[in-house]
C-alpha cells in the first residue's frame, strides 16, 4: 500500500507502554467477543422461541468481531520492531484499520436485525425498515472507509468523507428512534423504560466510533494512537457485546411477561424466588414483587 494511504499507526514510533497498551486492548477485544459467543448460545435456551434469534445473532456477531480483532492483533504484532528503546514501524509490513470496516459491514446489519426482532414489530415493518437501515449502514461504513485512507496525507479529505458518512449515520439514528417509538404499542408497559434507555445507549456508543475516526485530526503521535484504539475497543465491547446482553435480557423479560415458563423460572431463580411449576407466569400486577423483578 502506498504510504500516502496508510493509517497513522504506520508513521509513529511508540514507547513500550504505548505499544503494549494497544496490544492488550486488541487482545481484550477479541478475547471478550469469543468468550461471550458461548454465553449467548447458553442464554438462548431460557428465551421464548420467537425471540431466540436475538442471542443467536449475538453469538454470530461475537465470532465475526472476534476474528476481525484477532486479525488486527496479529497485524499489530507484525507491524512493529523493537529498535533500541522504542517500537518502530516495520519496513515490510503495514498495519491497517480497514479490517474494522469489514467487521462492521458484517456485524452492523446483524445488530440492526437483532433490535427489530426484539422489538416485535410487524413483519412487514421489519422487512422494510431493515432494508432501509442496512443501506444506510453500508453507506456510512464505506464512506468512512474511504476517508480513513487519507487520515495521514490529507486530513481535510478525511474530514470531508467523515461528513459524508455522517449523513447516513443520522438517518440510521432516526430509523432506530422511529423503530423504538413504534414498538411501544407492541411492548409490555413494564419494558417501556428499556426502550427509552436503548436509544441513548445506541446513540452514545455508536457515536463513539465517529469520535475515534476524528482522532487523526487532533493528533498522530503514540498517545493519539493509544486513545483511538482505546475508543475503538470500548465502542466494540459496548455496542456489540454489552448491547447483546441488554437485548438478551430485554427479550428474556419480554418472554416472561408473555408467559414463557422458561423465562419466568430463570428470572425467578435469579431473584431468589420460586418459579411457577405449572408454567403460569408470575403475577404481573404493579403490587406484585415478582412483577417488579421482571
Amino acid at each position: 500500500m502506498e504510504a500516502l494511504h496508510q493509517n497513522i499507526e504506520n508513521f509513529a514510533n511508540l514507547s513500550h507502554p504505548q505499544y503494549q497498551l494497544v496490544a492488550v486492548l486488541l487482545m481484550i477485544g477479541y478475547g471478550a467477543h469469543f468468550a461471550f459467543s458461548v454465553f449467548f448460545l447458553a442464554a438462548s435456551t431460557q428465551i421464548a422461541p420467537r425471540y431466540r434469534l436475538v442471542p443467536w445473532l449475538s453469538a454470530v456477531i461475537m465470532l465475526a468481531a472476534g476474528l476481525s480483532l484477532l486479525r488486527e492483533y496479529i497485524a499489530w504484532s507484525d507491524s512493529f520492531t523493537w529498535v533500541g528503546t522504542q517500537w518502530m514501524p516495520a519496513a515490510d509490513t503495514v498495519f491497517s484499520n480497514a479490517y474494522r470496516y469489514a467487521n462492521w459491514t458484517i456485524t452492523i446489519p446483524l445488530l440492526l436485525a437483532q433490535l427489530l426482532i426484539a422489538l416485535n414489530l410487524p413483519q412487514r415493518t421489519i422487512h422494510k425498515r431493515f432494508a432501509a437501515l442496512v443501506v444506510a449502514a453500508i453507506a456510512m461504513i464505506w464512506t468512512g472507509l474511504i476517508g480513513q485512507f487519507f487520515e495521514h496525507s490529507n486530513v481535510g479529505t478525511m474530514l470531508l468523507w467523515g461528513f459524508i458518512s455522517t449523513i447516513p449515520f443520522v438517518y440510521l439514528v432516526w430509523g432506530v428512534w422511529k423503530s423504538l417509538r413504534e414498538s411501544r404499542a407492541h411492548t409490555p408497559p413494564q419494558l417501556h423504560g428499556w426502550l427509552h434507555n436503548l436509544f441513548f445507549y445506541f446513540l452514545f456508543f455508536w457515536g463513539l466510533y465517529a469520535l475515534a475516526y476524528m482522532v487523526p485530526a487532533v493528533g498522530t503521535d503514540g498517545d493519539a494512537i493509544v486513545v483511538r484504539q482505546f475508543m475503538y475497543t470500548v465502542a466494540d465491547i459496548f455496542s456489540k457485546l454489552v448491547y447483546g446482553v441488554i437485548l438478551s435480557r430485554f427479550v428474556l423479560r419480554r418472554s416472561a411477561l408473555e408467559g414463557y415458563d422458561g423465562a419466568v423460572k430463570a428470572l425467578a431463580s435469579w431473584a431468589g424466588l420460586t418459579g411457577s411449576a405449572s408454567g403460569e407466569p408470575l403475577d404481573e400486577t404493579p403490587s406484585s414483587p415478582q412483577a417488579k423483578e421482571l
